[in-house]
């Protein structure tokens, strides 16, 4: 049996630098509620939005029985779904209920166990995402063309 193919540098330089415009992405929004002292604010709405994002996740990978493309980003776009209500105070509009329309927005502070049930929800959630990309990968015809050509799929635009 043959080794897998490597993916093209440009394909795999691409989803390094998708994955690292993610972390930085996160890294600013971390530092961006440092200053008003709510940190936990941030992990809430990063719990909650990374957990959507993960079972979105889920469904998509089961669906097509490969991972999802650029999985770093996925959860970065849903937090920033989750705190836009936060934004918008920033530009002067304050919280109402109906802004949990944004993932729960308000009313996800007032959960019991707070943080620490968001964290345990994200947990379940990537573990759900996981078991299934390592199921969709079982389930696959296995070939070695296939294993090689899933980094590449990665990167290639939807309908290809």
């Amino acid at each position: 049996m043959t080794a897998p193919a490597a993916a093209p540098a440009s394909t795999t330089l691409r989803v390094c630098l998708w994955c690292m415009v993610a972390v930085l992405g996160e890294a600013a929004l971390y530092l961006s509620y440092r200053g008003h002292d709510a940190r936990f604010h941030w992990f809430t709405h990063f719990f909650v939005g990374a957990s959507a994002a993960l079972v979105v996740m889920a469904v998509v990978a089961a669906r097509t029985r490969r991972p999802v493309r650029l999985p770093l980003v996925w959860p970065v776009l849903a937090h920033a779904f989750a705190m836009l209500p936060d934004f918008l105070f920033t530009w002067g509009i304050a919280h109402k209920r109906w802004m949990d329309v944004f993932l729960g927005h308000i009313s996800t502070h007032f959960v019991a166990g707070r943080n620490l049930t968001w964290f345990l929800v994200f947990l379940l959630a990537l573990g759900t995402y996981l078991m299934v990309v390592s199921r969709a990968g079982v389930q696959g015809n296995g070939s070695p063309r296939q294993q090689a050509g899933d980094l590449e799929a990665l990167e290639r635009p939807l309908g290809e």
